[in-house]
Parts: structure tokens; C-alpha cells; sequence
């Protein structure tokens, strides 16, 4: 099992009472404090003892997760073993080890970039969506229970260093969402992911310019019209199959500006938007019951799977989790008082979270909503 966290190694060999090389905690003491060093150690110190075992003419490895397996991809790419191109993902976000949820396969894609969130807020839940969503306010899926945000982590001095900055306008604000959609940070507060997505990066030029505008992003897809399964970037589910998707945007906006998009909108039929601030004012040209599928998959011998979808319904119940991490994850890296905190608050409780979807997969173009704004 790699070394992923330093407590986290120390608790579980106490647990087995293993007696740790005197090598290992000299290596690991010192950067203790650094979880990415730590888990670059644990991929070294991996690699290296399964080349050993490997040469004493051990022919498998078995390697244990506990449901983090970038350790163990990268320490099998080490080997040889694989290639990083050959990954595939069953679904376009990772399935959970809770074997109670393996059949489930569909999820609103607000929480794409929050997959423990979205784990922890539905543990509860008896039966999971399959094949097709439906009313999530059935009793057969159970409630999203309320959101908990998580104790500070060493993710959290990631979010210190790259996004406590002084914050003079607004424009500071969306030089933050730019570098990040430019691939310069590793970190975001509305992510639990590391970086720049892959498929984003297919879209992020078009997603610096928006956000110049003003249009905060958080979350996005590109359309995708019958791309190979194993495609390296939008691929999911196995071989043999194709994969589409249909363009997604959701960001953060003044009112103003969300006026804005609503009138463009008026010409642009194939484009469905809803939106809502922190006070619960709705803005939506689609109904409260209708569930959009946005991401599906045609696979030799099987149905059709529709695993990601918009769903008014399930959006009301993701926007306080969106609007609270203004504050949570952001406004509180800095002191009481601070201008730079006030403004945040300000954006939180000015601002709407919109989710906007051009249906049309194929001639769409969501970013023409923006074009002239």
C-alpha cells in the first residue's frame, strides 16, 4: 500500500504494529508537513520495492488503494506496467470502493470536481439512480443531506499559498479563475481535484475569455459527437464504444451580467439555462421536474448510459454547498476583517451560481452566449 499521508501512515502501522525502517522515517520526517512530497516518497519507495520483489522472480503484485489509486497507477507506469494513455475510466467520475454503490451510474455533474462531497452527502441513501435518473426527489434515492465541510487538510495550505492574495476589485477576483483555467494553479476552492481536468483543458482558452468577462467558472465539459470510448481525454466506460457530451458551463455572475446571458439566450433556442443566488431568486427557461441528460455512451451489447445530468431539483440542494465555499474555502484563508474577505462576502451575496447547457451537441457553440457581452 503507498505511503499517501504521513499521520495517515503512522496510524495505520501502529494499528498493525509493523516496525517501520529506520531509513523510511529519516526520509519521511523531514517533509512530514508536504503531502505532495510524501506521496511522491511513497511512489519512490513503492517502485522501488515491487522492482525488488519483481527480481526475486515474484511474478504478481498486489496493491492496495483504499480508494486513492493514483499512488499505485503511477508506481505501475514505474514499472512499465501500464501506460498512462491505456487508463480508462468506467464512468466519466470515479466509481466509490463502497461496494453498496457499485451499481450506480448516474450523478448530477454539479458535483464533478467534489466526488467525496458528493459521496458523503448521499451514504445514506438505500438505493442509488441506475440507468436513468428520474425525480430526484423520490423516496427511492433519499435526500442529499446537508453538506459538511471537512477539517483543514494539507490541501488547505495549497489554497493558502495560491489563492490567499490581496484582493484590490472584482478583477482580481477573475485573474484567480483565469490562472486556473490556464493551468498555472493546482488548486481551486470549488474542486477537491488536483489541476487542470484534461478535457478542460480542450476548452480553456475560450474559458480565460469569459471569465475576463466575469463569468466565473467552476464547472464545465466540452461537446463531444461520437468520440472514441478510449479517447485519452473525454473517454470513459471501456474499448469498443463511442462517447458524447453536450457543452456545459457553470460559473458564478452578477446580476447584470446574468441579464445579460438571459436576452442572448431568447435567440439561442437550444440553450437551457438555470440559475439562482444565495437567496434562492430562480432564473430558468426549463422546468423544476426536467432532468437533461448531458453526458451518454453507446457500448457494444449494452443500453445506453446516461451518467451525468442537470437536474434543477438536485442544483437548488448543490448551491448552498457552491455559494457557502466563498467562504468556507476562501474568504476564511483570510483574518477577520481583512479587504480582501469583505470582498469575497460581497461577490457571495451578490452574485448567482448558472448552470447553462447548449443541447445542441453537434452545431452548438455554447461559448456565442458570451460573444458580444
Amino acid at each position: 500500500m503507498p505511503i499517501n499521508n504521513y499521520k495517515g501512515f503512522l496510524r495505520m502501522t501502529g494499528f498493525c504494529k509493523t516496525k517501520i525502517p529506520a531509513e523510511v522515517m529519516a526520509a519521511l520526517e523531514p517533509i512530514q508537513d508536504n503531502e505532495e512530497a510524501v506521496k511522491a516518497y511513497g511512489i519512490h519507495l513503492g517502485t522501488e520495492m515491487c522492482r525488488k520483489i519483481l527480481a526475486h522472480g515474484t511474478k504478481s503484485l498486489h496493491l492496495y488503494t483504499l480508494n486513492m489509486e493514483k499512488s499505485a497507477l503511477a508506481i505501475l507506469m514505474n514499472l512499465g506496467m501500464i501506460d498512462e494513455s491505456k487508463i480508462s475510466r468506467s464512468l466519466p467520475w470515479r466509481r466509490p470502493a463502497n461496494v453498496f454503490r457499485t451499481k450506480e451510474d448516474v450523478r448530477p455533474i454539479f458535483w464533478a470536481n467534489r466526488p467525496k462531497s458528493y459521496i458523503s452527502r448521499t451514504k445514506g441513501w438505500e438505493d442509488f439512480p441506475q440507468g436513468r435518473w428520474g425525480d430526484s426527489r423520490s423516496a427511492s434515492y433519499g435526500a442529499l443531506t446537508d453538506h459538511q465541510f471537512s477539517r483543514p487538510r494539507s490541501r488547505d495550505k495549497k489554497l493558502q499559498q495560491e489563492w490567499a492574495v490581496p484582493l484590490k476589485g472584482v478583477e482580481d477576483i477573475q485573474e484567480k479563475f483565469k490562472e486556473l483555467c490556464l493551468g498555472n494553479l493546482k488548486s481551486s476552492p470549488w474542486s477537491e481535484l488536483d489541476g487542470l481536468q484534461p478535457e478542460t483543458k480542450i476548452i480553456n482558452e475560450q474559458l480565460v475569455k469569459i471569465n475576463s468577462k466575469g463569468f466565473l467558472t467552476i464547472n464545465s465539459q466540452p461537446s463531444v459527437n461520437a468520440e472514441r470510448s478510449d479517447s485519452s481525454t473525454v473517454g470513459w466506460g471501456g474499448p469498443g464504444g463511442y462517447v458524447y457530451q453536450k457543452a456545459y458551463l457553470e460559473f458564478f455572475c452578477s446580476k447584470e451580467k446574468l441579464d445579460a446571458v438571459v436576452e442572448k439566450c431568447k435567440a439561442l433556442p437550444s440553450i437551457t439555462y438555470i440559475a439562482v443566488n444565495e437567496g434562492e431568486n430562480w432564473v430558468s427557461n426549463t422546468a423544476q421536474s426536467d432532468v437533461n441528460a448531458v453526458t451518454w455512451g453507446v457500448f457494444p451489447a449494452k443500453e445506453i448510459i446516461q451518467p451525468t445530468i442537470v437536474d434543477p431539483a438536485s442544483f437548488k440542494v448543490w448551491k448552498d454547498e457552491a455559494f457557502e465555499t466563498w467562504s468556507r474555502s476562501w474568504a476564511d484563508l483570510y483574518p477577520e476583517a481583512d479587504p480582501s474577505r469583505n470582498l469575497l462576502e460581497e461577490v457571495k451575496n451578490s452574485y448567482y451560481l448558472v448552470s447553462l447547457v447548449e443541447n445542441d451537441y453537434i452545431n452548438g457553440d455554447i461559448f456565442s452566449v458570451f460573444a458580444d457581452l
